[in-house]
């Protein structure tokens, strides 16, 4: 019998993976890769470990295929994938097994599904910039709001830290890391 081998994603260092955890946890596995990472797929370490790990007679575990996969097509392909190679297909939340024809026909709606959400969603996120654009560009920003984007990522004490770590011969990449924030985000709190 092989291992059930699950797969833990997050696209963003605010999200919390403990709901995919707790889901994985309750149905059990062998091993459980988790990272908490969005982009492209050559750049997700873990899922490529995963996709190594795997072997014949394995269970692919994943609480939803959108964590696994980028698009509609890409999640089909990887499914398809693992099918040749052997390899059982849970996904938690679609309940779906791909080892029968009624299976890959409602995985197929289901991933198409997934990516009409995805493109609604940014659609939608476009929409929204452009209206912030245009309300910056008016001068009529939103109640609270000083600035478009993101909210900054660092605090009055991880500034402080920061410096601290930079004073005391780190450079500010090493810092950046200890902290667990972008370089960028360092250089820019260091000149504010």
């Amino acid at each position: 019998m092989g291992r059930t081998v699950a797969y833990v994603r997050v696209s963003t260092r605010d999200q919390n993976p403990q709901m995919q955890i707790d889901a994985i946890t309750a149905h059990g596995y062998d091993l459980m890769l988790t990272e908490k990472m969005s982009g492209r797929v050559n750049e997700r370490p873990e899922w490529q470990r995963c996709l190594s790990e795997l072997r014949e007679g394995d269970t692919f575990l994943c609480w939803k295929s959108d964590r696994f996969g980028r698009s509609a097509g890409h999640v089909l392909s990887v499914v398809e994938d693992l099918t040749k190679r052997g390899i059982k297909v849970i996904s938690l939340t679609e309940s779906f097994d791909v080892s029968t024809k009624e299976g890959k026909f409602m995985f197929s709606v289901l991933a198409a599904a997934a990516e009409y959400e995805t493109a609604i969603r940014a659609e939608r996120q476009a929409e929204g910039i452009a209206a912030a654009k245009r309300r910056q560009e008016s001068g009529q920003m939103l109640p609270d709001k000083k600035h478009m984007g993101r909210p900054r990522v660092i605090g009055p004490s991880e500034v402080e830290t920061l410096r601290h770590l930079v004073e005391s011969g780190k450079t500010v990449t090493e810092a950046a890391r200890t902290l667990k924030i972008s370089r960028s985000a360092a250089y820019a709190a260091l000149k504010g």
